[in-house]
C-alpha cells in the first residue's frame, strides 16, 4: 500500500524564496530587468523552448555570482512547478556547486533543501536524506528555529518513505518541539499531517485517524485546499488498509479532484495508482485497468520513475487477471527495477510475490523459485531491521556499561596500591587501624544484614495485606455493580408490563367515561400504576448514578415557571387534604438560570410530596431566595416531624423513619435518597431539620447564575400537549423501518398529522429516496437488514444531505442514545411510538398546517394488530429454521424486529422472550445455545398460543 507523502511544509518554497542578499558588482544586469528576462521565459508553454531560452540567458550571466543565484534558483522552482524533477535537480545541483565555498549563506542552505524535494519527488529516497541532513547542518549554522524545524520535518518525510520509522519519529519530535515554540498554525496543521503517515505506517489507525480530521479542520479555518487534499489522500490510504472500500474511495475521489483541479500529474500518478489497487481488492478489474492507465499516463508526463514503479504493480496485476502474462512479466520487471534503484524494499517485496506467480504459469519454475526465496528473504529482512536496530543500541549500552565497570576496577586497583605503600610506611598502626575497622564493618554488615531480611519480611507481609485488600475490593465493586445492573433489569422489566397497564386503563377510561360504577376501579388501577411506575423510575434512576450512567441535561428557563408548574401540581392536593399551601417566591423578575429542568423539578416534587403526606393539618411552604451563587429551596411543613435517631437515617435508600411510618404513609424509601443524589450531581446540597409533632424543614441549596438574556428560555422547556389536541403539520417525511406492520402504523399516524409519508424497508432504499425526493424530515430505523441506520445515516451526510434525521429505535438507555446524538442525529424517538413525543419533535421541524383545527390523535390499529397477529406463524417458522441452522447473526437481527413490533402492537410477553434472546446473541461466536434453548421455545410457544387463540383481542 502506498502511503502519500506528506509534503505540505515543503510546497511553500513553490511560491516565495527569499532575495540573496549579496554585494552587486558595477556590470551586473539590473534587477528589474532580469526579472522580467526570466518571466518572459517562464511564461512561454513549450518546455523545450523554455530551456533553450534559459541556456541562452544563463550564459550570458555565469560571471555575475549574484543575478547567476537568481536565475537558477528561479528556474529551479519552475521546473518544480511544472513537475521537471530532473532538471530541477539540475538547477539546484548547479546551484549547489557555485556556493560551495559559502558556509552558511541563504544560497547554499537554499540548494541543498531543493535538491531534498526534488530528489524526495523523484523517490529517491537515500539522496533526499543525505541533501536535508546537509541542508539541516547548514541550519544548525544559522540559527534559525524554523528553517531546523523544516529541516527535521522534511528529514521525517523521507525517512518514512525510506521505511525507518526510528528515524522518522525522532526527527519529527524534534520538528514538533520546535513548532510549538516558533510555529504558525499553518505550521502545526503540516506537523498534525506528517505525523499522522507515521501512525499509519506502524497500524495506528484511531489516533491517525483523528490527527487527519484535526488537520482537515485546521486547513480549512486556513482556506488551504491544497493540505486538505493531501489529508484527503492520507485518509484514502488509511480506509484502504483498514478494508473499508467505500470511504477510501470517496476520500482518494476527493484528493483526486483537486490535483485534476491544480493539474498535478504528479500526484495523480499516486492516487491514481492506490484506485487502482483499491478496484482490483472489491474485484472491479475494468475499472482498475482504466485507473491504472491514467496512472501511468501521468508518469509519463511528468517522466517519473517513482510514479511508474506505483503504477505498473497494480497494472502487472491486472494483466495477469487477463490472461496477458508476457505483458505482465515486463511491467512487473519494470517496477522491480525502478525499486531496487530507489531503495524501494516494500515494493520491491510485494512485485517478487507477483513476479513469481507469473514466472510460475509461464512454465518456469526455477525462476519462479527463486523469486519467492527472495521475496521470502526481503520479508524477513523488513521485519527484523527494526530488531536489529534495537540490539545494536541495547547492544551500544551494554558494552558502554563493560567499559564503565573496567574504569571503575582500575580506580579501586589504583586506591589499593596507595593504601599498600601507606602500609609499608605505618604498619604498626595502619594494623591496629584495620582491625577496628574490620570488627566495625563486620558488625555493620551483620546489622545491614538483619535489617535488609526484616524490610523484605515487612515488605512481603504489606504486599499480602494489599493484595487481600485489593482483591476485597473488587470484590465489593463486582458485587455493586451486580446490583446495580440487577436494580437497572428488574426496573425495566417492571416498566414494560406497567406501561401496557396504564395505557390499557387510561383508554378504558376514555371508552367507559359515562359509566360511573367501573370508572371508580380504573381510576384506582391508573393511580396506582402511575405510583408503581414512579417508583420503579427512581429504582432505575439510582442504579444509574451507581452504574455511573446518569446524565444531567442542561437547559435555560426561568424559576418562575418551574414554581408555576409545582404549584399547579400541588394546589388541589392540598385543597383536598384541607392544607394551607404557599409558595413565597423572593428572587427579581424573571430569574433566568441553566439547571436540568426535569431533574430540579424532580428534587422539589419529591419534598414536597413527602411534606404533604406527612402534614394532616395546617400548612405546606415552599420558600425561594437568592444565597451566594445560587438559588436555596425550603420546605416548610407542620406534620409529623422527626427525631435525632431518625434523622441520621432520613437519606438512605429503602429508609423511613421507623416502621410505623411505612405502614401508616406508605411510600419505599427512596425519593430523599435519590433527590440527594441529584442535589449532589447538580453541585448542591440538602439539610434538614425537624422537631417531632411541630413539623420539618428541608433546605436545598444550588448553585447557578442569574442569566442576562431571557430571548431563549421560553423555548427552553415546552409544556406537554394533551395527546388528543394535536394540530396539524405540513410537510414531507420518510420513514426508514423494516418491520412491514411497524411501517403501516407509522404512516398512518404521520398521515393523520398531516404530513405527507415516505417508506422505505431498509436503509439501502431510504438513502435512494432521500436523495431523490429530499424529505423534510427523515425517522431512521437503527437496525435494518442490507444497509442499518447508522451507515445510512453517514451515507446521507456524505452525500451532501443536510435535513433533519431522528433515530427511530426500541435501544433507549441513555448512553445509546447520546452516542446517536454525537454521530449527528436531531434526535430520538423511542419504541413503542410515544404520539406527543413524536409531534413535539416534528413541530420545531415542520409548519402548522394553515387553517386546520386541532386533531385527535387516537388512531384505530386494530387491523394492523390483526396483520401482527397473522404473521407470527410464518416468523415463528423462520425462528425455527434459523434455530437449526445456527445462524445466530440472522436470529439476532430477527428477534430484535420482533421485540419492536410485538411491543408496538401490545403483545408484550414476545417482546420481552425476543429482547433476552437478542442480548444473549450479542456475541456471535460465543454462543451456548443449549442454555439459550429455553427461551428459543418459550418464543416459539408464545407465537404459536397468539396465532392459535380464539380469544385474540384486536380494537
Amino acid at each position: 500500500m502506498l502511503i502519500k507523502p506528506l509534503l505540505k511544509s515543503l510546497t511553500s518554497v513553490l511560491f516565495g524564496f527569499a532575495l540573496f542578499n549579496l554585494s552587486a558588482p558595477a556590470f551586473a544586469i539590473p534587477e528589474t530587468q532580469l526579472k522580467a528576462e526570466i518571466e518572459k521565459i517562464t511564461q512561454l508553454s513549450d518546455w523545450q523552448t523554455v530551456q533553450a531560452e534559459a541556456q541562452i540567458l544563463g550564459d550570458s550571466l555565469q560571471l555575475n555570482f549574484q543575478d547567476y543565484n537568481y536565475f537558477l534558483t528561479q528556474m529551479g522552482r519552475e521546473s518544480l512547478k511544472r513537475e521537471k524533477l530532473t532538471d530541477a535537480v539540475e538547477y539546484f545541483q548547479r546551484l549547489a556547486d557555485i556556493t560551495s565555498d559559502s558556509v552558511s549563506s541563504d544560497a547554499k542552505y537554499m540548494a541543498f533543501k531543493m535538491l531534498g524535494i526534488s530528489t524526495y519527488y523523484q523517490g529517491e529516497y537515500d539522496k533526499s536524506i543525505a541533501h536535508y541532513q546537509t541542508a539541516l547542518n547548514i541550519a544548525k549554522l544559522r540559527n534559525k528555529p524554523l528553517e531546523l524545524a523544516n529541516m527535521y520535518n522534511n528529514l521525517g518525510l523521507a525517512y518514512l518513505k525510506a521505511h525507518d520509522l526510528e528515524n522518522t519519529v525522532q526527527h519529527y519530535v524534534e520538528a514538533h518541539r520546535l513548532y510549538e515554540l516558533h510555529g504558525s498554525e499553518q505550521d502545526k496543521a503540516d506537523m498534525l499531517l506528517n505525523l499522522s503517515g507515521a501512525y499509519i505506517r506502524q497500524h495506528r489507525y484511531d489516533i491517525a485517524k483523528d490527527m487527519l480530521l484535526r488537520s482537515i479542520g485546521l486547513f480549512n479555518q486556513l482556506n488551504d485546499e491544497y493540505g486538505v487534499a493531501l489529508a484527503q489522500a492520507n485518509l484514502g490510504a488509511m480506509y484502504m488498509e483498514q478494508g473499508k472500500s467505500k470511504l477510501a474511495r470517496a476520500s482518494l475521489l476527493a484528493a483526486v479532484e483537486y490535483y485534476e483541479k491544480v493539474g498535478s500529474a504528479r500526484s495523480l500518478t499516486f492516487e491514481y495508482s492506490n484506485l487502482a489497487t483499491l478496484s482490483i481488492a472489491l474485484g472491479e478489474m475494468e475499472q482498475g485497468y482504466e485507473e491504472a492507465k491514467k496512472a501511468l499516463y501521468y508518469a509519463e508526463k511528468v517522466d517519473l520513475q517513482s510514479g511508474y514503479m506505483e503504477a505498473l504493480y497494480p497494472m502487472a496485476k491486472l494483466q495477469v487477471h487477463r490472461g496477458d502474462f508476457a505483458e505482465a512479466l515486463k511491467s512487473i520487471e519494470t517496477s522491480l527495477s525502478i525499486a531496487r534503484a530507489q531503495g524501494s524494499k516494500l515494493r520491491e517485496k510485494d512485485g517478487l510475490a507477483i513476479l513469481a506467480i507469473i514466472q510460475a504459469h509461464l512454465g518456469q519454475s526455477e525462476q519462479a523459485m527463486e523469486s519467492f526465496n527472495a521475496f521470502q528473504t526481503l520479508q524477513r529482512q523488513l521485519l527484523n531491521d527494526q530488531v536489529y536496530a534495537r540490539l545494536n543500541e541495547y547492544q551500544s549500552k551494554i558494552e558502554a556499561t563493560e567499559l564503565n565497570r573496567e574504569i571503575e576496577l582500575l580506580k579501586q586497583q589504583q586506591a589499593v596500591q596507595a593504601l599498600q605503600i601507606e602500609q609499608r610506611e605505618q604498619l604498626t598502626w595502619l594494623a591496629i587501624l584495620l582491625f577496628i575497622t574490620g570488627t566495625i564493618a563486620v558488625v555493620s554488615m551483620y546489622r545491614k544484614r538483619m535489617e535488609r531480611v526484616a524490610n523484605i519480611e515487612l515488605s512481603q507481609q504489606v504486599a499480602k495485606r494489599t493484595a487481600e485488600l485489593q482483591k476485597l475490593a473488587d470484590e465489593l465493586s463486582e458485587a455493586n455493580t451486580v446490583k446495580s445492573q440487577f436494580l437497572a433489569n428488574i426496573s425495566h422489566e417492571i416498566r414494560t408490563p406497567l406501561t401496557s397497564i396504564i395505557g390499557n386503563s387510561e383508554a378504558l377510561l376514555q371508552e367507559y367515561q359515562h359509566d360511573k360504577h367501573i370508572q371508580g376501579p380504573l381510576q384506582v388501577i391508573q393511580r396506582q400504576g402511575e405510583h408503581l411506575k414512579e417508583l420503579v423510575s427512581d429504582v432505575l434512576d439510582l442504579s444509574k448514578i451507581e452504574a455511573q450512567r446518569f446524565e444531567l441535561e442542561f437547559t435555560e428557563f426561568s424559576l418562575e415557571q418551574l414554581l408555576d408548574d409545582v404549584t399547579e401540581m400541588f394546589q388541589h392536593v392540598c385543597e383536598a387534604k384541607g392544607l394551607n399551601f404557599m409558595v413565597v417566591n423572593h428572587l427579581p423578575t424573571p430569574y433566568v438560570v441553566r439547571l436540568d429542568y426535569v431533574r430540579l423539578k424532580q428534587v422539589l416534587i419529591n419534598l414536597l410530596g413527602n411534606a404533604v403526606k406527612f402534614t394532616e393539618y395546617g400548612h405546606v411552604e415552599l420558600v425561594v431566595n437568592q444565597e451566594n451563587n445560587g438559588v436555596r429551596f425550603s420546605v416548610n411543613d407542620t406534620g409529623i416531624g422527626m427525631d435525632a435517631a431518625q434523622l441520621q437515617h432520613i437519606f438512605d435508600c429503602f429508609q423511613q423513619g421507623d416502621n410505623s411510618i411505612t405502614r401508616r404513609f406508605g411510600g419505599s424509601g427512596l425519593g430523599l435518597c435519590l433527590s440527594q443524589q441529584l442535589a449532589t450531581m447538580m453541585g448542591g446540597s440538602i439539610q434538614v431539620s425537624s422537631i417531632p409533632e411541630q413539623g420539618s424543614q428541608f433546605y436545598i441549596v444550588i448553585p447557578c447564575a442569574r442569566l442576562d438574556s431571557v430571548s431563549d428560555s421560553t423555548l427552553v422547556h415546552k409544556a406537554a400537549r394533551p395527546i388528543t389536541q394535536l394540530a396539524k403539520l405540513s410537510g414531507t417525511v420518510l420513514v426508514a423501518e423494516d418491520h412491514d406492520d411497524n411501517r403501516a402504523l407509522f404512516e398512518r399516524i404521520l398521515t393523520q398529522l398531516g404530513v405527507e409519508v415516505i417508506t422505505a424497508q431498509n436503509g439501502q432504499v431510504a438513502v435512494e429516496k432521500a436523495l431523490s425526493e429530499y424529505p423534510d424530515l427523515i425517522l431512521m430505523d437503527i437496525q435494518m437488514p442490507l444497509l442499518d441506520g447508522l451507515e445510512a445515516f453517514k451515507l446521507l451526510q456524505q452525500a451532501g444531505f443536510d435535513g433533519p434525521i431522528f433515530a427511530l429505535t426500541a435501544n433507549v438507555m441513555q448512553h445509546e442514545i447520546q452516542s446517536y446524538l454525537e454521530l449527528g442525529f436531531a434526535g430520538h424517538l423511542g419504541k413503542p411510538l410515544d404520539r406527543d413525543k413524536l409531534h413535539l419533535a416534528l413541530s420545531d421541524f415542520l409548519a402548522e398546517a394553515d387553517g386546520v383545527e386541532k386533531q385527535d390523535m387516537q388512531v384505530d390499529i386494530s387491523d394492523l394488530i390483526e396483520s401482527f397477529a397473522l404473521s407470527l406463524e410464518q416468523e415463528r417458522f423462520t425462528v425455527i429454521d434459523l434455530w437449526q441452522k445456527q445462524d445466530w447473526v440472522e436470529l439476532r437481527a430477527v428477534c430484535h424486529r420482533l421485540t419492536g413490533a410485538a411491543s408496538t402492537f401490545g403483545f408484550e410477553d414476545i417482546a420481552k422472550t425476543a429482547k433476552h434472546i437478542e442480548q444473549a446473541l450479542k456475541k456471535p461466536h460465543e454462543v451456548d445455545a443449549h442454555g439459550l434453548q429455553h427461551w428459543y421455545l418459550i418464543l416459539c410457544d408464545e407465537m404459536q398460543q397468539v396465532q392459535l387463540s380464539e380469544q385474540l383481542y384486536v380494537s
